[in-house]
């Protein structure tokens, strides 16, 4: 081989832009280097400043949350002072209605007395299908709940009523006993101690199981007695929603914190929750599910309230920052940020690849002019590549048209217009297997053949040949090729390949010149489709006033010899041995049973648990030195398939099976009127035909004990 053969081949039009773009490439990665540098450090100050801002965002929020709520506590107090003992009635409870119906966030209103513990209280219900009070669901339809803890005629009672809207009561209930005394809870003892509104903790309440805090503040006499606390409870679920929406980035996370690095808040509210000993309570931060923010808690003691780190199981890059609470809540509480680093290098990489897009409109403009002049040679080149492809792979359906003002181009196309031509001429004569064999071998065909097993096909038309003795031979050509046509489609279709026609007659075989490993079931299936096929014929020939093509198959599994035969300019790629001649004589016993489909025993035994076959004996066909067993193919057994037998058929074969049975044990006066019952219960059937008149010829004049139930045939 020459030096010159070894060298590499480009395509024309890569190869000037090669030229190209090896100049102009490394100019613009440098220029986008510099400037990714650059943008960097502005992605750095974009993610703390929306850190940052996220932040302030929580502080806002969580005071606008609060001084609200703070706010009606207040009022709430004012109005208990101004009305004094009036307080202790039911009516005082309607300003609260009014006021939950006007603040969404808060959960419940609520007033403790000094002196003997009463408890008047207002609750917002949970949405239905949640815990409801006291243990039980309260009524559907309820929207509040009133609790009122009182000495009614010197007993201390426990009463909830459920009402729609002030006045109309859909439910009453009263607690067996008064088990809850204000005076002894959190919410209360910081009230009565302190002067103002005073904060709780985040922690469970436990008519509903869900987190949120209290709102606290006295109410004292103008002597300085203590009268009694007012408090309003506020769901943390709006907190969680606020702090969703105020995320850094999609997969970024606000949280806060308490003294105990409880988690106060939280993007989903279940998860600030975990089980305890006492019943639910607020989850430490290591004790959650997200490992991301457990993560940035544990690290934030040896890294400061600002740092860079890999977070959670898929170890992603996040940027944290702990910033506290200001003072004016009164209470040490810290908001956490952690927002992942690519999401602020996104911006950066758009911007880089807008620089990348400007530099390359910059080399397609100054390539354009030689792209297009090398085109209008290529694309008809690349065409004419395309017509080749099509052929390698035998199809034949593309309509490409080639036109070019270069005479070599033209006269390329012309030839190889020539040469498809040529090609679909030739697939129509050869096995489209066979000529994609020949096309992918790198050798010239020879006279050859190889062992191998093989299932092969052979198919006849009953009384064709009588038939057309009354028709015109343009009609007979006509009649066959569509016949021809069905049963060719569903045995390529079916993986086989069609070896010759014989003039109504048709030889296939399965797996050669491809191999294919399940070649006995694909030939089951294709006989089965042609079964269909030529039924579905026969009925259109019949409609139109013209004699049907009953057709018989005979199928049969060996090892054969198949290969090209005949001579070096003229060669046949067929299928020789005497596995071939037994599938011959197999379709031609189809006469004598009265059968269509009749398989060896060689098939049967391959995929006997994938399809029907009805036994009928084992035979020696003229010709044939060792008998065979063959066998009636009756249907699928494959689930989904079309061709899948019906409960009738496996009814039918359970009988036949039994009718056989006595007819090999000899059983000649059992057997005559098995089958003589299986005509009647089915209609006129060859092979229980065959077998009626053969057992009562045997019960009439019984054979000799040498009888081996072979069934000898002298004929084809």
């Amino acid at each position: 081989m020459s030096t010159r053969s070894k060298r590499p081949r480009i395509r024309l039009r890569v190869g000037i832009a090669a030229m190209f773009l090896g100049i102009m490439l490394p100019l613009t990665a440098l220029m986008t280097t510099v400037l990714y540098r650059q943008n960097s450090h502005l992605a750095a100050d974009l993610a703390q400043n929306a850190m940052d801002g996220a932040t302030r965002d929580v502080v806002s929020g969580v005071r606008n949350l609060l001084v609200p709520m703070a706010r009606v506590v207040d009022l709430s107090t004012a109005f208990g002072k101004a009305e004094g003992e009036k307080l202790r009635r039911v009516e005082t409870l309607r300003p609260l209605i009014d006021t939950l119906e006007a603040f969404p966030d808060l959960y419940a209103l609520f007033f403790g007395f000094a002196k003997d513990g009463a408890f008047y209280e207002v609750i917002r219900l949970p949405p239905p299908g949640g815990k409801g009070l006291l243990d039980r669901k309260p009524p559907p339809e309820a929207k509040f709940a009133l609790r009122i803890i009182d000495t009614v005629e010197g007993e201390a009672t426990d009463s909830w009523i459920y009402i729609t809207r002030w006045g109309n009561v859909v439910g009453v209930e009263r607690a067996p006993k008064v088990a809850y005394d204000p005076r002894t809870r959190p919410w209360y003892k910081s009230a009565a101690g302190t002067q103002g509104v005073a904060t709780s903790g985040i922690h469970v309440f436990s008519s509903i199981g869900k987190p949120g805090l209290t709102l606290s503040q006295r109410l004292m006499t103008d002597d300085g007695a203590l009268i009694g606390v007012f408090a309003a409870d506020l769901l943390t679920d709006t907190l969680s929603r606020f702090l969703a929406e105020r995320a850094v980035g999609t997969k970024g996370r606000i949280f806060i914190l308490d003294e105990d690095d409880r988690l106060l808040g939280y993007p989903d509210a279940e998860q600030s929750l975990v089980r305890g000993d006492k019943g639910l309570e607020i989850a430490r931060i290591d004790q959650i599910a997200d490992r991301v923010v457990a993560d940035a808690a544990r690290l934030r003691k040896d890294l400061g309230s600002r740092f860079k780190a890999e977070l959670g199981p898929e170890r992603d890059t996040y940027l944290v920052s702990f910033s506290p609470f200001p003072d004016e809540f009164g209470k040490h509480w810290t908001i956490g940020v952690v927002a992942e680093e690519g999401e602020f290098i996104a911006p950066l990489r758009r911007a880089s690849i807008i620089i990348l897009i400007i530099g390359t409109a910059f080399l397609v403009l100054a390539g354009a002019g030689v792209a297009w002049a090398s085109r209008l040679l290529t694309r008809p080149i690349e065409t004419l590549i395309g017509e080749v492809r099509h052929i390698e792979a035998l199809d034949f359906s593309s309509t490409a048209v080639v036109r070019s003002s270069v005479i070599e181009v033209h006269a390329l196309a012309a030839a190889i217009e020539r040469m498809k031509t040529a090609m679909r001429s030739f697939a129509a004569y050869v096995p489209k297997d066979l000529v994609r064999t020949i096309m992918a071998s790198s050798g010239i065909p020879t006279i050859d053949g190889e062992r191998r097993p093989l299932t092969i096909l052979f198919t006849d038309l009953q009384g064709f040949t009588q038939t057309s003795e009354f028709m015109a031979p343009e009609d007979v050509a006509h009649r066959l090729s569509i016949y021809f046509e069905m049963m060719s489609a569903a045995i390529i279709g079916s993986r086989g390949t069609i070896d010759k026609f014989i003039g109504d007659a048709i030889m296939a075989f399965w797996n050669a010149p491809s191999l294919d490993e399940d070649h006995v079931a694909n030939a089951c299936r294709a006989v089965l489709a042609c079964r269909v096929l030529s039924e579905e014929l026969n009925r259109d020939l019949v409609a139109n006033r013209f004699p049907p093509m009953p057709t018989r198959f005979g199928l049969h599994s060996g090892v054969a010899v198949v290969g090209n035969v005949g001579s070096n300019d003229r060669m046949q790629y067929t299928v020789l041995g005497a596995e071939v001649n037994l599938a011959s004589r197999i379709e031609g016993l189809n006469k004598m049973f009265g059968t269509s489909m009749l398989v060896t025993g060689a098939v049967e035994k391959q995929v006997r648990d994938r399809f029907v076959f009805r036994p009928l004996g084992v035979v020696a066909p003229a010709g044939v030195t060792l008998p065979v067993p063959v066998f009636e193919l009756v249907a699928s057994l494959e689930e989904g398939s079309t061709l899948a037998a019906t409960e009738e058929q496996m009814a039918a074969c359970a009988d036949w099976n039994r009718a056989m049975k006595l007819f090999f044990a000899r059983d000649w006066s059992a057997a005559c009127p098995a089958f003589r019952d299986y005509l009647a219960a089915r209609g006129e059937d060859g092979p229980a035909r065959f077998f009626l008149d053969l057992a009562e010829r045997y019960a009439a004049d019984p054979p000799d004990e040498a009888w081996d139930g072979v069934l000898h045939f002298e004929g084809k």
